[in-house]
């Protein structure tokens, strides 16, 4: 009964309601979709930037220890005349309060020769399924990455590497 005095709409008016409501819903729909996608864009930007600062702080023991092996090994030079050479996790009772980290997350070697530093990955500190991330030093303070590794060395390091070149 109630629907005998409810106005019937006609089939062109029925079909424009639902075409209406059917945009309606588009329109909010592609707003939402813009909406994440910017959410989206604005987490991947700042990715680069964050996997940058996790790498440095992943890093930063092994960047430090080599720095550490470079002026013990300067040292050892001038008392000795020569540089001594250790291969990965041995200790050098030659290099006094040098400690190889046995426990630590990296392994670090010194080549008398060519006079480089190598620390590299022990266990996969980045988290890449890969041991081959690691950064080199040599006595003359040139700063070099290895093969395929991911780890770098900070602007403010690469600077300092430079100024004591100078001296």
């Amino acid at each position: 009964m109630a629907d005998e005095n409810k106005p019937q709409l006609s089939d062109e008016e029925l079909i424009e309601k639902k075409a209406k409501m059917f945009r309606t819903i588009s329109r909010i729909l592609i707003v939402v979709a813009v909406i994440v996608i910017g959410v989206f864009a604005y987490f991947a930007m700042g990715t680069k930037e964050n996997i940058d600062q996790q790498t440095e702080i992943y890093s930063q023991e092994m960047r430090s220890k080599l720095k550490q092996i470079i002026n013990l090994e300067k040292r050892y030079h001038r008392e000795n005349g020569e540089y001594v050479s250790f291969k990965y996790l041995s200790l050098c009772k030659e290099l006094g309060n040098y400690n190889p980290a046995v426990d630590g997350d990296f392994k670090y070697k010194f080549d008398a020769e060519t006079g480089i530093a190598t620390g590299m990955e022990k266990n996969d500190v980045n988290m890449d399924n890969d041991l081959s991330d690691g950064l080199t030093l040599s006595v003359n303070w040139e700063a070099g990455e290895t093969d395929g590794s991911s780890f770098f060395w900070t602007d403010s390091e690469l600077a300092d590497f430079e100024k004591r070149k100078a001296e």
